[in-house]
């Protein structure tokens, strides 16, 4: 497990940054609050939700993105600028701080983190997508997703010497799915921590973020029927590139997700989901067992930093890899997949596979003019 429970820290106000010193004297760890994201109160009919909600836009861009979706007023604060981030710690917590999960009401869907200033290398603008996601991409430039989470909250680690560059005039935002299963309207927060480094006090390796999904450019949902399903998503790489960091998500009954060489049969990563013990979520069947893109069995997990109790059984745990500075080398041309295994008792129709992964570039001229 690598997901730390960050800290109630309540009575703070919205987007407010604390700087904590670190054991290292260049790298510093900010907490950072984004909301607050008001959720009605559960009906008979279903939870109350904040659905695909989008935050940090203003001005013309929130007016345009306010025809197809809800826009929250508030802003999306950087901990850092003109800094190298070298981890990303998501939560969802009251007001108090206290962590929203299972086990008081609250789910955290999933939540999109975006740099509006770059562009996303894997799912360029398109005005005309039916989706939500899309439709902010097309209208701001095609935005680069660098970090997601969905419940089980695992966070990113970047291999030591990189680092996500963050500039001083990025423009943050999130698209987000929050749902509140009590009977009374509540607001919760986003509370994030990041690591970074001044980038004008310690040189490092820029990473650039790559989106990986069953459901590439659209909601990121799928159909899914019962029984057991490998959802595929292909990627002829671009860029000459080694991956450096990656991780996975999953719902409840997914066994893993994997990034898959296709033209050298290399695997680049397994990312398996974990359960905590008897859950009634776990996948109901095996993967294929057949090589390390297909394992033939998720983790039980026994303990989590937020309480393994609080999942009340959902999924609690998805590995993450790290290659180093050693990691899997990817060529110009190769054909890269993606392999998420899900076993269900019944069909949904929205069921996810995500990756997102962090690549050293060999040599990129500009955003897409790579070699």
């Amino acid at each position: 497990m690598n997901r730390p429970k960050l800290s109630s820290l309540a009575g703070w106000l919205t987007a407010a940054l604390i700087a904590i010193p670190s054991a290292q004297a260049q790298e510093q760890t900010t907490v950072v609050r984004w909301g607050p994201i008001e959720l009605p109160a559960a009906t008979a009919e279903g939870p109350g939700e904040a659905h695909n909600e989008i935050a940090g836009v203003s001005g013309l861009r929130a007016a345009l993105l306010g025809l197809f979706a809800s826009v929250a007023d508030y802003p999306v604060t950087k901990p850092c600028e003109d800094c190298y981030i070298t981890s990303i710690k998501p939560n969802l917590v009251l007001e108090d701080g206290t962590t929203g999960n299972f086990d008081n009401g609250l789910m955290l869907h999933h939540v999109v983190n975006m740099n509006f200033s770059r562009p996303d290398i894997t799912c360029r603008p398109n005005i005309f997508s039916g989706q939500q996601i899309k439709r902010l991409g097309g209208l701001t430039g095609g935005n680069e997703r660098f970090f997601a989470s969905g419940n089980e909250r695992t966070y990113s680690t970047i291999t030591d010497g990189h680092g996500y560059y963050v500039g001083d005039g990025d423009d943050w935002g999130l698209v987000y799915h929050v749902m509140n299963m009590a009977p009374e309207a509540r607001d919760v927060y986003f509370e994030y921590e990041f690591t970074w480094v001044d980038a004008d006090a310690e040189s490092r390796d820029r990473v650039r973020p790559m989106w990986i999904d069953i459901d590439q450019c659209g909601d990121s949902e799928v159909e899914v029927p019962p029984g057991y399903s490998d959802i595929t998503w292909a990627w002829q790489a671009d860029r000459s590139h080694e991956i450096t960091d990656i991780g996975g998500h999953v719902h409840n009954y997914g066994i893993s997700i994997a990034w898959r060489n296709e033209t050298t049969g290399e695997n680049a990563c397994t990312s398996v989901a974990g359960y905590g013990p008897n859950s009634p979520y776990a996948p109901v069947g095996p993967g294929l067992g057949t090589d390390a893109a297909h394992p033939s069995g998720f983790n039980t997990v026994t303990s989590d930093p937020l309480g393994l109790g609080s999942f009340q059984g959902n999924i609690s745990d998805m590995t993450t890899c790290h290659g180093g500075n050693d990691g899997p080398d990817v060529d110009r041309g190769d054909q890269m997949m993606t392999h998420t295994q899900i076993h269900r008792p019944d069909a949904t129709d929205h069921d996810m596979g995500i990756m997102v992964g962090y690549l050293d570039e060999d040599f990129c001229l500009t955003n897409f003019w790579c070699f």
